[in-house]
């Protein structure tokens, strides 16, 4: 009589069958990032300065690393006050470091840092919105997603941020449930959106006011599989977009048509260690991405580094 017997990853997160396929090489551990307290820990909003070193959250844990990748010493950029939640990092080209809180005692908004780290202002505050990620424009507004909504009230969207940092435009008013990772295309008229809780991902064109889709412009360019689902996203310069799989502990590669054509494989995913992949950036000037991932079962916390298809995007705050 024939048994069904497990292949590679079938206990933990195998690769889909139309993934497979995919070109795919591993990624090689970089540095584990202190658990305290120890327990649950997840990174997100990995993002380089001008001077190359590299910003990670720690979400649950209020706390801003700063990591010289040169030398691997680690320090702490900032302990936020009010339980805020850091879930993405973004920097101004005057040098201010915005970073979204997915929560906090004031509930969601973005708060402003100085270069030092000091808390100079929140924006973006009393929306009701659970805001998530940000990518900024050419003009120094920027765009983001929202966490919210559930299978019976399909309430997120995305929108859009003037660079007074105060008038606030839907781009996508509702509809959809926890937009996640947001990122412009190289030429700043096409937006990237994950939609983790539907497994998709969408591509629209925006007319020039920078909050108006299109029209017949708007497409579901993916549908992913699994639990859990897509996460942050970035873009290099040729235009391919990098999408986090949370909960697979991979990352995978779409051209700028929105076609997969590689993915990177976490350390330990077989035997279904650091599932919660969640963010990956690109060192400026080179290939080198800087991807990090966390394991809820044991609070371990690591980055990871790969080599990529082309060099980092020169996005808004190096222009």
């Amino acid at each position: 009589m024939e048994e069904l017997r497990y292949r590679e990853n079938d206990r933990f997160f195998p690769i889909p069958e139309n993934e497979k396929d995919i070109q795919a090489i591993r990624a090689e551990h970089f540095i584990d990032i202190p658990s305290e307290p120890a327990g649950f820990n997840i990174l997100e909003g990995l993002c380089f300065d001008r001077a190359g070193k590299l910003f990670i959250c720690n979400t649950p844990q209020s706390r801003i690393w700063k990591l010289d990748v040169e030398t691997k010493e680690l320090s702490v950029f900032a302990d936020l006050p009010e339980h805020m939640m850091p879930s993405a990092v973004k920097i101004h080209k005057d040098g201010r470091i915005f970073s979204t809180m997915a929560g906090s005692d004031e509930g969601c908004l973005i708060a402003i840092l100085s270069p030092e780290g000091e808390l100079l202002e929140k924006i973006v505050t009393g929306t009701g919105r659970m805001i998530d990620d940000m990518v900024f424009d050419s003009e120094g507004g920027f765009y983001f997603s929202d966490l919210g909504g559930t299978m019976a009230d399909k309430s997120a969207g995305v929108f859009y941020v003037e660079p007074d940092c105060k008038t606030v435009h839907p781009v996508i008013p509702g509809g959809m449930i926890a937009t996640n990772g947001i990122s412009l295309d190289p030429d700043g008229t096409k937006l990237w959106v994950t939609e983790y809780g539907t497994g998709k991902l969408h591509r629209m064109t925006l007319l020039p006011d920078r909050y108006t889709i299109e029209p017949a412009s708007s497409y579901v360019a993916y549908h992913f599989m699994g639990l859990e689902g897509p996460d942050s996203t970035v873009v290099d310069e040729d235009g391919n977009l990098y999408v986090a799989m949370c909960g697979q502990a991979r990352f995978l590669v779409f051209n700028r048509n929105g076609y997969p054509i590689g993915q990177i494989l976490v350390p330990g995913r077989e035997r279904g260690e650091m599932a919660k992949s969640t963010h990956l950036t690109i060192r400026p000037g080179t290939n080198e991405a800087y991807m990090c991932a966390a394991d809820l079962n044991t609070g371990k916390c690591a980055i990871y580094t790969a080599k990529v298809f082309a060099n980092a995007y020169k996005s808004y705050q190096f222009q």
